[in-house]
């Protein structure tokens, strides 16, 4: 930090700490303290080169990281108030009908307490509030504001802005289940809080809201799930102010035209159908001095009662510094799981944000009396000391993020597993990316089987495992009823009958979806081995090798197949075209997933030519979205830098790893790849910048790259029987990336993968660091992870 900046912040406190200041070693280290404390915030990026090495790990967490567009898409993350996990996530709006927050939109158009973490869908929104000075105007385009980048910041449970066109400051701040808003309002101006409960970022099909007194709100929204889907939610809300209300009343009109009709002391606003444009305002008269008003506002998914029972339990006493602090301490306990040393300061930035970005999904769903809306529409309520979580990001989160969890919150995965079989129990079926209490059917595979499997294998036994085995089992081998909200696996009952998906009978995705099918299945088969199910583990285990059933020794690519046997004509592995077999990607990008059989792969394919189709795909000039090379931009290849652990060529791996996170993970706005997709893009880099990543969680197995830090301290919780796994590097891991040789609890480590039990139990990891390939370590056949084939009948 420049001594200009330094005297700045000096400045801005000295009258606090008068008299006082001989009690410090320095000004630098009161502003530091005062920081790490959460009592004084600066724009973002002023702290760049202060990251964290030894002190604060929110400290480095640069929320704008990831808010801007990239090449890969939208990267749409959200830069407000949150905790970890929390089911709020206050934050600015800068659009209507969007993902919320794009670091190049000029305007703001107020703030929402529902956020999910980047998905590739508009979604949420709810729960909308905006504030202006002068006569209430009541259209989106009159209470909008102008900001500056200079008078924006945030940091972890907190954000702050000047809205340039009414002379306000916005402060957002936040509990698990409530959030703060403070505007602060100037001279001289009627100042307004407006709540446009209309305002949604996806689809509003009713809302209500009601002045019960001259301080408090309630009401609810009701808004559709993400990505199209018809299913809708209600989010119930008590909203109380520091101030009691001078004026207010509400307003009713249409959306899409001119100003709605404003009723003076008007109580209850509702919104009946789509289109319709509703909401209340509160007004205070023009002071002489700045007027603060705290907005307080509590959720819950349940009824009034949990939102007013949340507010009450969360927020309803403590002033917004408090809540501001509070939320500081719990991610700087959060984040303190892991610890890391050495790298640059921007490496520090960028995994700290990255760790950030993965542990705020999924989300808290159970109110704090531990009543929650089933997937049956019910009320249930969890057991004391639990808590049910909703949104998974199935077919992204279980590559990179739900492994990381399971190493670093054990206790949060038992529950996330928990809830997950509950859905099942109440609903019928497990879905695949399920959003509050519905099923979406978005995406392909069973992504939640794998999140199971990995659990229980992990050693989390924290849930019903005889429910989730029926589920699982199930999904994996039957249709779902007709007419129903759940859709089950795309083709069962073909791969029932042929061990694949006819390309000319299920064109969406044939291939990709077999292939995403059978990773659920290989874990499945190892879950059943370790329960002592050994007819299912048998049938199991062949129906995980159904995906050699699309893959053509002829060109040892995976090719769309038809209904007779026959392969697609004209088939083009560099074509993204969802007719050609795949989601979201190409065969080009597909060309790697079988994980979990990934030595038979190598083999099928031809070792040499299967490393130099790996080379080839990493020989790009620089990373975009193409057919034929990798993509950095989306989940389709995610596992491929990873498997010359594989094919008897690791140094590659190091190489590709490196160059994937110096390229497209950095600290700028668009400095994650694409969608986060609630935090799968981040897990990859936290893992990966760690030296550990793992191509099929239900393995067991991590694969080794070049850590990026000189030490990493991952502190383990129960049930793990240690309390720490440390990772260090000798040498310089910045300029060299190439793993030497690695030791283990002080013993020689020829293999490139590590067990899940091997950091669990506790120890050290050392890697001895090169800035030339070491072509001998873990390049030998028996040094390559486990694989379906080289484990008889899928044994782990």
């Amino acid at each position: 930090m420049s001594g200009d900046i330094w005297h700045e912040l000096w400045e801005r406190i000295s009258a606090t700490l008068a008299g006082h200041e001989r009690h410090w070693t320095s000004r630098k280290t009161v502003v530091r303290s005062m920081i790490l404390a959460g009592i004084l915030t600066v724009p973002a990026g002023a702290l760049m080169g202060q990251a964290y090495e030894g002190g604060s790990p929110a400290a480095a967490v640069d929320p704008f990281i990831g808010t801007g567009r990239g090449p890969g898409g939208s990267i749409n993350l959200f830069p407000g108030a949150s905790t970890p996990f929390g089911m709020v996530q206050l934050s600015p709006d800068t659009e209507s009908r969007g993902y919320g927050y794009h670091y190049d939109q000029p305007d703001i158009q107020g703030f929402s307490l529902t956020h999910m973490s980047g998905p590739g869908c508009p979604n949420e929104g709810d729960v909308f509030v905006a504030a202006s000075t002068g006569p209430v105007q009541t259209q989106t385009s009159d209470f909008e504001s102008t900001f500056s980048r200079s008078q924006e910041s945030a940091t972890p449970g907190y954000y702050r802005v000047l809205l340039s066109r009414w002379g306000i400051k916005a402060e957002l701040t936040s509990t698990d289940r409530a959030g703060l808003a403070r505007f602060t309002f100037p001279e001289g101006a009627p100042a307004n809080v407006l709540v446009p409960i209309s305002h949604t970022l996806n689809y509003t099909v009713a809302a209500q809201v009601r002045v019960e007194n001259d301080h408090e709100m309630t009401g609810y929204v009701e808004d559709r799930v993400f990505c199209g889907r018809q299913a809708s939610y209600k989010v119930y809300f008590a909203m109380t102010f520091s101030q009691p209300f001078a004026n207010f009343g509400t307003w009713q009109g249409d959306e899409a035209g001119e100003s709605a009709r404003i009723s003076a002391q008007g109580r209850l606003a509702a919104q009946t159908q789509y289109g319709q444009w509703v909401g209340v305002y509160a007004s205070w008269p023009a002071a002489t001095e700045e007027r603060s008003v705290t907005v307080r506002v509590g959720i819950s998914y349940v009824d009034l009662a949990g939102a007013e029972n949340n507010l009450k339990a969360e927020a309803a006493e403590e002033d917004f510094d408090q809540v501001k602090r509070a939320a500081w301490a719990a991610w700087n306990k959060a984040l303190g799981v892991i610890r890391v040393s050495g790298g640059t300061a921007q490496q520090r930035h960028v995994f700290y944000t990255a760790l950030y970005h993965s542990m705020l999904m999924p989300s808290i769903f159970s109110d704090s009396d531990g009543r929650y809306l089933g997937f049956d529409g019910q009320i249930h309520h969890v057991d004391a000391g639990h808590l049910i979580y909703c949104n998974y990001s199935g077919w992204d989160i279980y590559r990179s993020e739900l492994p990381l969890l399971a190493l670093i919150e054990p206790g949060r995965m038992e529950d996330m597993a928990e809830s997950v079989v509950l859905m099942y129990q109440q609903g019928g079926w497990i879905d695949r990316w399920p959003q509050i209490n519905q099923y979406t059917n978005v995406m392909a595979g069973s992504p939640l089987t794998v999140m199971l499997c990995m659990s229980w294998l992990d050693g989390l036994h924290g849930f019903d495992i005889k429910a989730a085995w029926d589920g699982m089992l199930k999904d994996a081998t039957e249709a779902p009823p007709a007419n129903e909200p759940y859709k089950g696996e795309d083709g069962i009952e073909w791969i029932n009958k042929i061990h694949y998906i006819p390309n000319d009978k299920i064109p969406y995705g044939s291939v990709s979806q077999i292939q995403e099918d059978c990773i659920a299945y290989a874990s499945l088969c190892r879950l059943a081995r370790q329960l002592g199910k050994v007819d299912d583990a048998k049938m199991l285990y062949e129906r995980a090798l159904d995906y050699r059933n699309v893959f053509d020794p002829n060109d040892g690519f995976f090719h769309p197949r038809n209904a007779d046997g026959t392969w697609m004509n004209r088939f083009d592995p560099a074509s993204e075209d969802r007719r050609q077999g795949f989601i979201e990607g190409s065969g080009w990008h597909y060309q790697w997933l079988a994980p979990s059989d990934l030595a038979w792969l190598v083999h099928a394919v031809g070792a040499d030519r299967f490393n130099h189709r790996l080379l080839d795909f990493f020989n790009y000039e620089q990373p975009g979205w193409f057919g034929q090379w990798y993509n950095p931009y989306n989940e389709t290849d995610l596992e491929a830098p990873f498997e010359f652990n594989f094919s008897g060529m690791p140094w590659e791996s190091q190489r590709a790893v490196r160059r994937v996170l110096n390229e497209n993970y950095t600290t700028a706005p668009d400095g994650i790849p694409g969608n986060d997709d609630c935090g799968e893009m981040s897990s990859w880099a936290v893992l990966s910048m760690m030296g550990i990543y793992t191509v099929d969680p239900a393995s067991l197995a991590y694969e080794l790259v070049g850590p990026v830090f000189s030490k990493v301290i991952i502190q383990l919780k129960a049930p793990y029987p240690r309390k720490t796994f440390t990772i260090e590097t000798s040498g310089d891991p910045e300029s060299q990336p190439y793993i030497q040789s690695v030791k283990l609890n002080g013993q020689d480590h020829n293999q490139n993968w590590i067990t899940f039990s091997d950091m669990t139990a506790g120890g050290n990891l050392q890697f001895a660091a090169g800035a030339e390939p070491n072509r001998s370590w873990g390049a030998a056949p028996n040094d390559a992870p486990p694989s379906l084939s080289t484990t008889p009948e899928g044994g782990s």
